[in-house]
């Protein structure tokens, strides 16, 4: 500021000095001389005015150091404010944290108190549905109540309608060894057949107890297709027959008792080795499918579980012998050929006479019963896992006797078979692959035809006999056992859960035993080659393709009411001789069913 006044009192000098006239060449000295009395004035008037100008540099110089001043208590001021906003910034930040740290804590206490409280509705829903579930079943009781048992009716009303392009008078149980061949010339083979039946209806009941650690379940079972002791002109007065009766114990530990008459072990599971969870094709027909390996006999069944997902079971299995012989002497008591329903196998009668003026022994053939020398054990391995789904393989292992009436001896035979099974879900709750085979010598008792599980061999021919048996003289009289196979796969799929569309295919193989060669002279017909009766009744092979829809109308509290369409191709043939062809036989059948099921 000092520079600056300096540098206006030079600019002020300047001006004074430049202020006063310079003297003219033309003008003489002397003029200065007159003049000089009048200097003084002039320079008090200089003076007068460097000091005004002194005055309002000086006033000027204030001013601006007041404003200066002002300025400096301004940026101060500013610079104060600054200060104290970037405090309250600072302040503002960490009020903001603590306020994030204190929403944070309530959303998360908030969070928990609503996670609390959903739990709380979820315990609450759950209470009420249970409550409304209890409710309902007390005004609409699924079970009942007796001493501590939950009893359970079941069953369901069927009707059926059948029609078959080859007769064979069955009803709604196909017989598949009974197909009619090409060859036939009597018989109703050359008509189609049509028929209605309510005999697949079933009346069942189940209960179960909870003894503490023991978890107790019995279950029985009838419907109408035993024995044909009614006609169906007037009125098809057809009787019960028991399909299944039978007591289970499971135990703390896994390991469960079963005994009674059951789905034995030889029949699929859906899941371990339980008696109530058998797999069954899902037919209207009533004898299901060609190549299903099953039977339902008494049985005692012993199973463990193994982890988590391992079942062992074994089975003792109510015995009986399908067998055949060329006797014509009745030399072989308690084989003769299958008689009707599932107990006829082999006969045996112990009233064997001696004929007048004959050697021969006879032996009335009216016992439809076999007699067994051991039970029929059966063994099974199963695996089960949510996702993968349901395997097993099993063993069974049979024991034949028969009895010579000539020589008073005692002739016997072992079966046995192995098979295996899976249920595999391609599509969870949408589509299965099912299938299952059981392969063996002895064991057509276990496949769905019906076969022979073994032959006699003979120490005659039958009749019109033209040539020798192939067996040694140390195998007459002996058993030996028929190779057998079959095997069940398909397709069940669930497009919508009233629906349900399944493909099956189905397929028996039998071997040739030859021990009699029986010539019949018939165009087209087949020498007796292997075992039981003459003209080629001998099954091969037999095979089937069958495809099932259900659909369910109605399903809710008061059970399902359902319609099913089946259609199935059947074919069988049978072993040819000396180069002659074989004949076989084609049935094509449809089935409708409605059906009532109850809840």
């Amino acid at each position: 500021m000092r520079t600056f006044e300096k540098v206006l009192t030079v600019i002020a000098l300047s001006g004074i000095c430049l202020a006063a006239p310079a003297p003219s060449d033309n003008e003489p000295a002397r003029k200065s001389t007159k003049h000089h009395a009048a200097k003084p004035a002039k320079t008090d008037e200089n003076e007068e005015k460097f000091r005004e100008l002194k005055e309002m540099m000086t006033q000027q110089n204030a001013a601006m150091q007041a404003q200066l001043q002002q300025l400096q208590q301004q940026l101060q001021q500013t610079q104060q404010q600054l200060q104290r906003t970037q405090q309250q910034l600072t302040q503002t930040q960490q009020s903001a944290q603590q306020t994030d740290a204190k929403v944070a804590t309530v959303e998360t206490n908030t969070n928990q108190q609503v996670q609390k409280v959903q739990g709380d509705l979820s315990e609450v829903k759950v209470e009420v549905a249970k409550d409304t579930k209890e409710v309902g079943e007390l005004q609409h009781p699924n079970t009942i109540a007796f001493r501590g048992i939950h009893i359970a009716p079941g069953g369901f009303l069927d009707l059926t309608g059948i029609y078959r392009t080859h007769a064979t008078n069955s009803g709604p149980a196909t017989t598949f060894n009974a197909i009619p061949l090409e060859t036939a010339t009597s018989g109703v083979g050359g008509l189609s057949e049509f028929s209605e039946t309510a005999r697949s209806s079933r009346i069942a009941i189940r209960a179960d107890a909870d003894a503490g650690a023991t978890k107790l379940a019995g279950y029985f079972e009838m419907d109408f297709q035993g024995l044909t002791i009614a006609n169906p002109n007037q009125t098809t007065s057809y009787g019960l027959r028991i399909r299944q009766a039978w007591g289970r114990a499971r135990f703390a530990n896994g390991f469960s008792v079963t005994g009674g008459q059951m789905w034995n072990l030889n029949t699929m599971n859906r899941r371990a080795g339980d008696a109530d969870a058998p797999w069954i094709p899902n037919t209207i027909d009533a004898n299901y499918l060609v190549g299903f390996n099953w039977g339902r006999q008494a049985e005692l069944r012993l199973a463990g579980t193994m982890g988590k997902k391992f079942t062992a079971a074994l089975g003792l299995t109510d015995p009986s012998a399908l067998s055949a012989t060329n006797n014509t002497n009745g030399t072989v008591a308690g084989l003769n050929g299958a008689g009707a329903g599932n107990l006829g196998n082999t006969v045996v009668n112990g009233n064997c006479t001696v004929a007048v003026g004959e050697t021969a022994v006879i032996c009335p053939l009216t016992d439809t019963y076999s007699t067994n020398l051991a039970p029929d054990i059966i063994a099974k391995l199963a695996f089960d896992d949510p996702k993968l789904g349901h395997y097993e393989i099993k063993g069974v292992a049979r024991f034949f006797r028969d009895r010579n009436v000539s020589t008073h001896t005692n002739n016997t035979a072992l079966g046995a078979g192995i098979g295996a099974g899976a249920i595999i879900p391609l599509i969870p709750r949408k589509v299965d692959f099912v299938a299952q085979g059981l392969y063996g010598k002895g064991i057509s008792r276990y496949l769905d035809s019906g076969q022979f599980d073994f032959v006699v061999h003979t120490n005659s021919l039958a009749t019109g006999s033209s040539t020798t048996e192939t067996t040694t003289t140390a195998c007459r009289n002996c058993l030996t056992d028929i190779r057998a196979f079959g095997l069940t796969a398909g397709l069940e799929t669930h497009p919508n859960p009233r629906t349900e569309f399944d493909l099956y295919f189905g397929d028996e193989n039998y071997g040739r035993t030859t021990y009699t060669v029986t010539e019949i002279a018939t165009p087209f017909t087949v020498s007796t080659l292997g075992y039981g009766a003459a003209n080629g009744a001998n099954n091969r092979n037999l095979v089937e393709g069958a495809g099932v829809l259900w659909y369910d109308v109605y399903r809710g509290r008061y059970g399902i009411l359902r319609y099913g369409a089946q259609y199935a191709y059947i074919e069988r043939s049978t072993w040819s001789a000396h180069g002659e062809r074989a004949p076989k036989g084609v049935d094509n059948i449809g089935f409708l069913g409605m059906r009532y099921v109850l809840p």
